[in-house]
This record gives structure tokens, sequence and C-alpha cells, in this order.
């Protein structure tokens, strides 16, 4: 009698917990649970732990090249709102980048519009107001250019232009995390190729370089700069790495007299007549040799975005034209696009291109 009453028992409590397991509402495994975080973490460009959801479906990209790393990482479904974006290869590699909202308070974010809109990361610089208003609002916020720390050596240069992609691969998923990985390992593969004939290149070798950042020829980038780094790792000696400024900046044209560079090139601007035809230039070596080059552009500009590792080797072949007899811009640029912007280049866009030329209408 005993024992017939504790097998039965028994079975009530199994069957009872065979229900609580499969059954009820809201019950997980402990496996589930751990599996399934609500939440993730991202360390940003300024060095903050960035609290946010684990599934990141709508992010609003307000910072300089926040579009095209998200376009770059096949994720632009994602953007709920961006800044204006004004580059005619954009819009030619993704026609749908046109239905994207913009705002044009993407400096100073509406807060209330990024609430409305259940934006749930924001793309954003380093600006303390806007950020900590966003995040009182509950809105995480990821650095995605900062305003001071440039990198001190091309080693942090080139860690850095990594960071920053796997920053925004880990923000956007496991799809976008592969892709920023495979990103990277093209960036180390072309840095290696470049600098293994630059590095050894002595002082007195290396042509000495202006970068005309725009919006005028006095606005150029100082130490530490990427376009610095850049032009270094090509080969370069450039002109305003020892000036005390490390961002954009203004200088004068008697500096750029004492410089005197070999070789100027010009970003954001489209015309060389600025330059060439006005008298205050006409004594600079680059302009006296014909050595004055409008840069390429592209989805962002070449001095800013994903494509500044084209700009660096667009750089050697024009500083080190013998070093560099087998790079071929023109098959550089294709594979670019194709590989990571999913968009077949035909011989007449690259072109137009390298040439800082719109798409043709």
């Amino acid at each position: 009698m005993v024992r017939e009453n504790f097998e039965g028992i028994s079975t009530i409590a199994i069957i009872a917990l065979l229900f609580v397991i499969t059954v009820l509402p809201g019950c997980t495994t402990p496996e589930t649970s751990i599996s399934s975080p609500a939440t993730k973490t991202v360390t940003d460009l300024a060095g903050r732990a960035v609290v946010m959801p684990a599934n990141v479906t709508r992010v609003a990209a307000l910072v300089g090249p926040s579009y095209e790393k998200i376009f770059l990482l096949g994720q632009t479904d994602k953007i709920v709102l961006m800044m204006p974006q004004t580059w005619g290869w954009a819009v030619k590699t993704n026609p749908n980048i046109t239905r994207i909202p913009t705002t044009s308070s993407f400096q100073n974010p509406n807060v209330e519009d990024l609430v409305s809109r259940n934006v749930q990361v924001v793309f954003f610089w380093d600006y303390h107001d806007p950020v900590t208003s966003m995040e009182k609002a509950g809105i995480p916020v990821i650095t995605g250019s900062t305003s001071s720390g440039n990198p001190v050596s091309a080693e942090e240069f080139v860690n850095r232009q990594k960071q920053e992609m796997r920053m925004y691969g880990e923000v956007l998923g496991p799809e976008a995390k592969q892709k920023a990985d495979a990103w990277c390992t093209y960036f180390d593969q072309k840095v290696e190729y470049v600098t293994s004939r630059t590095n050894d290149i002595p002082e007195d070798k290396r042509p000495t370089v202006y970068y005309v950042r725009g919006p005028d020829v006095l606005s150029t980038h100082g130490r530490n700069s990427n376009t610095m780094w850049l032009v270094e790792m090509a080969g370069g000696n450039y002109v305003a790495k020892n000036t005390t400024k490390e961002g954009l900046q203004t200088v004068t044209m008697e500096q750029v007299l004492v410089w005197d560079p070999e070789v100027i090139f010009m970003g954001r601007l489209d015309n060389k007549s600025v330059i060439v035809d006005d008298p205050k230039w006409a004594d600079i070596k680059a302009v006296k040799e014909g050595n004055v080059y409008v840069n390429p552009d592209g989805v962002m500009a070449w001095d800013y975005g994903s494509e500044s590792v084209l700009f660096m080797e667009y750089i050697a072949k024009i500083l080190h034209p013998d070093l560099f007899q087998d790079l071929n811009m023109t098959t550089e640029v294709k594979d670019y696009y194709s590989q990571f912007y999913g968009y077949d280049l035909t011989d007449d866009e690259v072109n137009r291109i390298l040439n800082h030329l719109p798409p043709a209408q």
C-alpha cells in the first residue's frame, strides 16, 4: 500500500513538471535565455561602451561616413533617417537612397523626431550636448567620428580604420560583421602592397605634398589627419604634418610658398583652375611642373570614407610610377565597387570617378 501511494505521487509530480516546462507560456530553458540576450554592448571610436538592442534594425546615419559604411556592409534597409547625401555616385550605386528620409538638423538632431521613428541607434559625432539629449531620451549613440585624438602613427591609423569598420559591423549584426572582417582583410592587403614598396624610400626621395581639403584652396588637413597618413604611407612627404592643429584648418598663402610643394592633391573641388590659373600660385613647384591633381570622387569623398584605401593607391601611383607600374587604378576601382558595393562599373564610369566627375546623365 505504501509503495502504491509513492508511485502515484511520483507520477503526478512528473506530469506537473512536464506541464510547466512545455505548456506554461513564458517558460524557457536556461539555454534559450543565454543565447538570446536583449542587449549587446559596442565600444565606439570615443572609447564609450554603448548598450543597445541585440538586434538593431532601425538606425539614424547622422555622421559623415556613416551612410557609406552602412551601404558597404549591405544594411541600408536599416537606415530610417540620414544626413543629406550629395555624392552622385551614392545615388548611382543605390537608387533607393532617394527614399530614405533626410534631416537638415543632423548636427543637432530633433530628439522627438528620432523617438517617433523608433530609432534604436544613432551614428553621430562626439558633440556633448546632442549626445546627452539623445541618451536621456533612451536612444543609444555611437560616436563614428571624433574631434580629437587622431592616430599618431601609421600603424595606429590602420588599426583605427579597421576598428571603425568593425564597430559598424558589431552594431548592424552578424552579416555586417562578416563583411566588415572581409573589408579589414582587404585593407591590410592593400596597405602591405603599398607600404612594402614605400617604407624604405629616404626622406629626400619623397615628393612634398600639399592637400587642398576645400571648400577653398587654403583649407587643408593638419598633422595626424587621415590624409596625412595616406600620403605618408604612399611615399610622400606631407607638408602640413608639423602644424599645431590636427583637423581641418586654414593656412596662409605665405606658408604654402614656404612649403613649395612638388605635388598638390585637391579634395572636394572639381577643377584645377582655382590654382593653376591664379598668379599667386605660379611659382609653386607643383604648378610649374604640372603636378596638380583633382581627387577622384566616389560614393564618399576619398579622403574620408572607406575608399581612402583606393586613394592611398592612387597617390602612390602618381608619386612613384616606377614603383607601381603593375598598379592599374581602373582595375582596382572596378574590383572594389564590385566586391564591396555590389555594383559593376563600366570603363567610362571608372574614368569619371577617377576624374572627379559625376555619373553621366
